[in-house]
């Protein structure tokens, strides 16, 4: 079978490399003249910065996908601590993939504490427990019978998730001390989501990095999409940088290729896997912007690569900085869509674990903070605030601002939004378009905008979905 996938991302290249390891012939088309999409590498001053997803969680599924498609495992270092929250009272707190040292850790910083997030990492179990089938299999909206093989789905499975409470709602039933609660409430954001009205389901996207650990692959995250694209060659696959998808040939109820460019050039196929905006297919699909409503979008954000000059005492892999007002983080993102005045600063130094991969005497810093979509700003000025805000201005050697419009250009990403839709609302988290698309067979959704969602091992687990629906050649 002729199988042409559209975007070169990681949930792309995790299908492509899987159905060309089954049999088919399969061609890759990207846009941008790099691949990875959001997953991508900056060369800046001697360092290679990942300017996407900054830690990899349930390694598993990385190491099932190179496995399953005869392709070496990548070395992977365990990132410790997960992360270093600090809080605009001056305090700091470490939380470890160790429950005992975190709850520990978290006894010393706040009484109470280190029970709070036992019990709050108790109720995440059961979420997990409850959600794990469904990020492997079918998207669990909307309701459908189970196909042969199936499980009926189990009742309990809808209470464990807490589908009455919000995200915040889940923080304040858990835990007393509102600084270990903006910690959960955080959890949103891998989402691109605002915790006031996000679902508690949303807790198994932090709960993860302490059940599975937080882990970097040596030489950083994009070796991910090195290792599939050159198995992917291996195999036979071709990938076509520079080629924009700019039309589907339709033949009824089926795609018969991909038209590309501004010309009449069309990619034959039997089947097109989509890996980008859910929001841009669907346009691609009605034509222009359509009549229907556009859902909520997620947020997007603004990245400061720095090539920092020494090394830091102390420094962390990952290293979060709350502001003193996260509800009015959440206003300006969602309410007023406006550049965050006052956002929270994330921080990731690989350094920290992975010191070899840096220059000698420096360190490159991966800096997001959040930032609404579709909007126009002047992001340079917003990105020297957040240099400034950490205090290291005179030790940058070199930097590079990735703002939403260049995530927009380069990614294909519908105004920069991250994960498309924002899950808001009690069915936020179950409601991601599928892999399917009503109306046509033989087009399959993949990436961070549809089921099971965004994030690395997600978007794997989605390419694995796509490869099954297909099945061997």
């Amino acid at each position: 079978m002729r199988v042409v996938v559209v975007g070169a991302g990681v949930g792309g290249l995790a299908a492509a490399v899987r159905l060309q390891h089954a049999g088919h012939d399969v061609t890759v088309l990207e846009q941008s003249g790099a691949v990875g999409g959001k997953c991508s590498l900056v060369r800046l001053a001697g360092h290679r910065f990942d300017a996407g997803p900054s830690l990899l969680t349930m390694p598993h599924v990385l190491q099932d996908l190179l496995r399953d498609v005869g392709a070496a495992p990548l070395e992977l270092l365990a990132v410790e601590p997960v992360t270093r929250y600090r809080f605009a009272d001056g305090t700091a707190v470490e939380l470890s993939a160790d429950r005992d040292a975190s709850a520990q850790a978290l006894e010393r910083w706040s009484p109470g504490a280190g029970e709070d997030w036992r019990r709050f990492l108790a109720v995440c179990d059961g979420m997990w427990r409850a959600s794990e089938r469904f990020l492997t299999g079918p998207p669990p909206w909307p309701p459908r019978r189970p196909g042969p093989g199936e499980a009926a789905p189990d009742p309990r499975d809808g209470l464990a998730v807490r589908p009455w409470q919000t995200l915040r709602g889940l923080a304040r039933a858990t835990v007393r001390d509102p600084r270990l609660r903006m910690v959960v409430e955080r959890f949103a954001t891998y989402a691109g989501s605002d915790p006031r009205r996000a679902p508690a389901a949303l807790a198994v996207a932090g709960y993860v990095e302490h059940a599975f650990g937080a882990w970097h692959p040596r030489g950083g995250l994009f070796r991910v999409v090195e290792a599939l694209v050159a198995r992917f060659a291996e195999l036979g696959g071709e990938l076509r940088i520079h080629t924009r998808a700019t039309g589907l040939v339709r033949a009824g109820a089926r795609v018969d290729g991909v038209r590309v460019g501004g010309s009449a050039t069309v990619v034959p196929a039997d089947a097109v896997v989509w890996d980008g905006d859910a929001l841009a297919l669907a346009r691609l699909l009605h034509g222009g912007a359509g009549a229907w409503r556009v859902p909520e979008r997620s947020s997007s954000g603004l990245a400061v690569l720095l090539a920092v000059h020494g090394r830091t005492d102390g420094l962390a892999h990952h290293e979060l900085r709350f502001p003193a007002d996260l509800d009015a983080e959440f206003d300006d993102l969602f309410v007023h869509r406006r550049p965050v005045r006052d956002p929270t600063v994330y921080v990731s130094a690989p350094a920290a674990t992975d010191p070899a991969s840096e220059p000698e005497g420096q360190e490159g810093w991966f800096v997001l903070v959040n930032a609404p979509t579709g909007v126009d700003a002047d992001w340079e000025a917003q990105a020297d605030r957040v240099v400034a805000r950490l205090g290291v201005a005179d030790r940058v050697l070199a930097r590079h601002v990735r703002s939403p419009h260049d995530l927009a250009t380069e990614t294909g990403a519908v105004g920069g939004a991250i994960y498309g839709a924002a899950t808001h609302g009690r069915l936020g988290a179950v409601r991601r378009p599928g892999h399917r698309v009503r109306g046509v067979r033989n087009l399959l959704r993949v990436g961070g905008t549809a089921h099971p969602g965004g994030g690395l091992p997600l978007v794997m687990l989605g390419g694995a979905l796509v490869a099954r629906e297909l099945g061997p050649a």
